[in-house]
């Protein structure tokens, strides 16, 4: 599994105080997965209360983050 990150990503993560080791945990461990209409999935992990949504492209092993938000 190789995980990789846009920019964008990148800055919000950044802007939200979310580590990069909080949004791979998500992605592993997510509860729930979404296919979003644009060809995206999200994924929502909750932990300790607390929901982060990680939203991410897959290539086979290829793992791509776009975003991550706690909702």
């Amino acid at each position: 599994m190789k995980i990789r990150y846009s920019k964008h990503a990148l800055e919000r993560l950044k802007q939200r105080g979310i580590a990069k080791k909080e949004a791979e945990e998500a992605l592993v461990n997510g509860q729930q997965r979404v296919l979003q209409e644009h060809g995206t999935i999200e994924c929502i992990y909750t932990k300790r209360g607390e929901k982060l949504v990680v939203v991410y492209n897959q290539d086979k092993d290829k793992y791509k983050i776009v975003t991550a938000y706690y909702l």
